[in-house]
């Protein structure tokens, strides 16, 4: 007998706290001696973000940011490509904010696991949604604030997101596996070609 899932019908304002990354007066450029990293979109993939490419620089304001923190979840609000981005404990001990084109969401519910919200977000019903609730200038496609919180989420028991988390980190490490070795035989290809290129 398959065992039923309870599923709650939710949305992403009763889950997380959403707020914009911060707000810089001008361009972000590098800062010598500067410890404040800065998240930018390049920085980032789906597996995360890569901290040694983020730019460094001094953060100037009457308030203190609000660091990001294990368990954020950065999500673009321009651009064409719209995907969630897990922090995770990679961050360490360093002291980053994100860049003001992003929305940084903190999960502010109890039972609700960050990663698996990332992996939510970045699937077609979510993907579907906020196409739909888009607004585009020229090319570029904008993501509104209330268009993100209210996306519809269906929210499963905790074990069952402790389980897609898993499943969908599988699939990450085999494709990553994959394009490793097809990366391999290009090289062994083109090695081949070369070879017989000199006779």
């Amino acid at each position: 007998m398959t065992k039923v899932v309870h599923v709650k019908k939710t949305s992403i304002s009763a889950l997380c706290a959403v707020s914009t990354g911060w707000s810089f007066r001008g361009r972000i450029d590098p800062t010598d001696g500067a410890k404040t990293a800065v998240v930018q979109m390049r920085d980032t993939s789906p597996s995360g973000v890569d901290w040694t490419s983020c730019v460094r620089t001094e953060v100037a304001g009457r308030r203190e940011p609000d660091w990001l923190r294990p368990g954020d979840i950065l999500f673009p609000a321009r651009g064409n490509v719209s995907l969630a981005v897990l922090i995770d404990a990679r961050i360490g001990s360093l002291q980053a904010v994100a860049a003001p084109h992003f929305f940084v969401l903190r999960v502010s519910c109890p039972g609700v696991l960050p990663a698996w919200l990332v992996w939510w977000l970045n699937q077609d019903p979510a993907q579907r949604y906020l196409e739909q609730q888009a607004q585009s200038s020229t090319l570029v496609r904008n993501i509104a604030r209330p268009a993100l919180e209210s996306v519809p989420v269906a929210l499963p028991p905790l074990s069952r997101q402790e389980q897609i988390v898993e499943l969908a980190c599988a699939m990450q490490r085999e494709e990553t596996l994959l394009h490793r070795l097809r990366q391999t035989s290009q090289q062994i290809m083109t090695g081949l070609a070369r070879d017989l290129l000199a006779g």
